[in-house]
C-alpha cells in the first residue's frame, strides 16, 4: 500500500494547545510533541507551518503580560489553510465571573492574523467565530467548534484524491454521510447535481450551508440529524454517490447495512482510521460491494491512524 507523506520539515497542523502552569509571577507554557508529550511551549510548535508558530509566541507575550488580571488556564489556536488567519480559543475556569472582553479585544488589536477568539466557559465569541479555508480554488468556512481536518500538508491532496475517484462514475445525487461542513461534497458537485448532507454537529451543519451560499450550490440541504435516523427514513436510489466519513470508531454494521438495502452504484468510504476501515470495508464486501480504488494519506505522523479512501462498486 502506497501512502502519501507528510514533509514534516515544514510544519503540518492547523491546530495545538497549550496550557498554562504556575501563577501570574511565574509561569510556564507547555504544549504536547507527537512524541515527547509535554514539553515546553518554544519546543512544541514546530508542528505549526512558520506563521502560526509567530501566532503561538505572540498569543503568549499578549497573555503574560495581563495574567494578573485575566488569568488563563491554556488556550488553542487553530489556523485556516491557505490563509495566515486564525482563530483562538481561551480556557478559562466557569468560576470566573469577570468578563475577559477586555483581554479578547487585545489579542485581535495585537495580533493582525487573529481573526477570533472565543471562551467556552463564558459562552462568548469575539471577532469572526468561522474560519475560512483556501483550498484548491475554493474558500471554505468553518466554524470554530467543527472539525475540519488538521493536516495542511495533504487535506488538498485528500480532495483531489476524491475527486479524481468521483470522476471515474455518474451520479444524480451526493449523499454526503458525516458530512462536516461539507468540505468533500462542495467539491464534487457538478452543475445541477443535488447534495443532501447530514451530520449531527449543529455547527458543522450552519457551516455547511453558509458555505452552499457562498459558493451559490442551489441544490444543496444539509440536515443536522444523526447519520442512522435519517438512513432509516429516507431513500436512497442506485444512481446516488454515497459519501461516508464516520467518527475514528467507523460505522455500525447496521447502518452499513440500511445503505447497502439501497443499493446505490458507488460509495465512496473515507476513514481516519485504518483498523476499524478495514472492518467496515469487509461489511461492504458481505453486502455485495467490490473495492475499485484505495489510497492512504499519513495525516497523522506519530500516531497509528491513516486517512484513507476506498471507491466501492455494487457488483452485478
Amino acid at each position: 500500500m502506497n501512502i502519501m507523506p507528510t514533509v514534516l520539515e515544514q510544519g503540518f497542523r492547523n491546530r495545538a494547545k497549550f496550557k498554562i502552569f504556575g501563577n501570574p509571577r511565574k509561569f510556564e507554557v507547555k504544549g504536547t510533541d507527537p512524541l515527547s508529550g509535554e514539553i515546553p511551549a518554544s519546543e512544541a510548535i514546530w508542528i505549526l507551518p512558520g506563521w502560526g508558530r509567530k501566532l503561538v509566541s505572540d498569543t503568549i507575550g499578549v497573555i503574560s503580560q495581563n495574567l494578573s488580571g485575566y488569568w488563563v488556564d491554556g488556550f488553542e489556536v487553530q489556523l485556516t489553510h491557505g490563509n495566515k488567519h486564525a482563530h483562538l480559543i481561551l480556557f478559562v475556569k466557569r468560576s470566573k465571573r469577570r468578563s475577559y472582553a477586555e483581554l479578547a479585544d487585545l489579542l485581535l488589536a495585537k495580533i493582525p492574523s487573529l481573526k477570533g477568539v472565543s471562551i467556552p466557559s463564558q459562552k462568548s465569541d469575539f471577532g469572526e467565530p468561522y474560519l475560512l479555508h483556501a483550498i484548491r480554488g475554493k474558500n471554505i468556512f468553518s466554524h470554530h467548534d467543527a472539525f475540519f481536518q488538521s493536516n495542511i500538508q495533504l487535506t488538498p491532496r485528500l480532495l483531489e484524491d476524491v475527486q479524481k475517484k468521483s470522476q471515474k462514475i455518474s451520479f444524480r445525487r451526493i449523499i454526503d454521510l458525516f458530512c462536516g461542513v461539507g468540505l468533500f461534497s462542495l467539491f464534487l458537485t457538478k452543475n445541477d447535481t443535488e447534495i443532501i448532507g447530514v451530520d449531527n454537529s449543529k455547527k458543522a451543519i450552519e457551516s455547511a450551508r453558509r458555505n452552499a451560499d457562498y459558493q451559490g450550490i442551489g441544490r444543496a440541504s444539509f440536515i443536522c440529524s444523526s447519520v442512522e435516523t435519517y438512513t432509516h427514513r429516507a431513500r436512497l436510489f442506485p444512481d446516488d454517490f454515497v459519501l461516508i466519513d464516520p467518527p475514528r470508531s467507523g460505522c455500525a454494521s447496521s447502518l452499513i447495512e440500511t445503505i447497502a438495502s439501497h443499493r446505490p452504484h458507488s460509495v465512496c468510504s473515507i476513514s481516519c482510521c485504518l483498523k476499524t476501515h478495514i472492518r467496515d470495508l469487509k461489511d461492504w464486501i458481505k453486502r455485495g460491494y467490490s473495492i475499485q480504488s484505495f489510497s492512504a494519506f499519513d495525516m497523522f505522523p506519530f500516531t497509528e491512524f491513516l486517512e484513507t479512501v476506498a471507491l466501492l462498486a455494487k457488483k452485478p
